[in-house]
């Protein structure tokens, strides 16, 4: 496929973008890793391994772009990108997740 023929939101790449990076707790009671773009909210990605989180965030970029629009984007820098590790989830945040959840249930 050509560059012409591409779709426009092919052009962007996640590395374009800050992370945010982060162990949390997943629904097995272990741990994976979540990947954010950090100036776009709700553009994420979970993986077991970094490499799977980094895989899925690709995906998760072109969805955003095809929901919001390429113009909601914001400008994109050449070179080396943020990536900002968050400390990894602790239980206390997890139960209270779970909770909040339960609640929204009904």
């Amino acid at each position: 496929m050509t560059t012409e023929n591409r779709p426009f939101y092919e052009e962007y790449k996640p590395e374009q973008f800050s992370w945010r990076v982060r162990k949390v707790y997943n629904w097995r009671g272990g741990f994976e890793f979540l990947i954010e773009l950090h100036q776009l909210d709700g553009c994420e990605s979970f993986g077991e391994t970094m490499r799977e989180a980094k895989v899925g965030l690709k995906e998760s970029l072109h969805l955003w772009i095809r929901t919001h629009g390429q113009q909601q984007l914001p400008d994109i820098r050449d070179g080396a990108h943020l990536i900002y590790l968050d400390p990894p989830m602790q239980m206390e945040e997890f139960e209270y997740i779970n909770r909040e959840l339960k609640k929204l249930k009904g």
